[in-house]
């Protein structure tokens, strides 16, 4: 069992195949910043819809910093509108929050003391250079596109294992 198994065991209820959106806030949340963003999350999945259809969704907070949606709709796909939906929801439970969701080309890796940071590309590129990070880092991916890649390992991996590798000459 991986360590996101897990904690995605509140995602019950919907399959391997269920789409998933992850968000990573600008600084690690706080206990009760967790809670509210919990509660905010479950109150919009229990009434998402997308084109007059119901999506089956669930919602998780992982490491302290992401958010994520997972949902389908049996036999059919979350439209652009129901998409939209859920960002509209994202920016609105940030600004309760006073967060910021930060751009998806930025990186986010675990730092040697275990905790999550996040970094621009060029950033990340010079902690390489100061071996600041290296092959065996944690790196997360923010474009897994399923649950299941979720529940099986694919969120947070070393950066030997991911394109990190490649990009940023981190052989393992």
């Amino acid at each position: 069992m991986t360590e996101y198994e897990e904690t995605t065991e509140i995602l019950t209820g919907l399959p391997d195949s269920a789409r998933v959106w992850i968000y990573a806030a600008d600084r690690d949340l706080d206990a009760h910043e967790q809670e509210r963003l919990t509660a905010i999350l479950a109150d919009f999945c229990s009434a998402w819809s997308s084109h007059a259809r119901k999506v089956e969704s669930s919602s998780a907070i992982l490491a302290g910093r992401f958010a994520v949606i997972a949902g389908m709709i049996p036999g059919g796909d979350v439209s652009g509108c129901g998409i939209d939906a859920s960002v509209h929801a994202m920016d609105r439970a940030a600004e309760e929050l006073s967060l910021a969701w930060l751009p998806s080309i930025w990186i986010h890796y675990r730092s040697a003391s275990g905790g999550v940071r996040s970094c621009t590309r060029p950033q990340f590129r010079e902690y390489v250079r100061s071996r600041e990070v290296g092959a065996e880092t944690g790196v997360f991916d923010l474009n897994i596109q399923t649950l299941g890649e979720l529940r099986h390992g694919a969120f947070e991996r070393a950066a030997r294992d991911t394109w990190h590798a490649r990009v940023f000459g981190l052989a393992g």
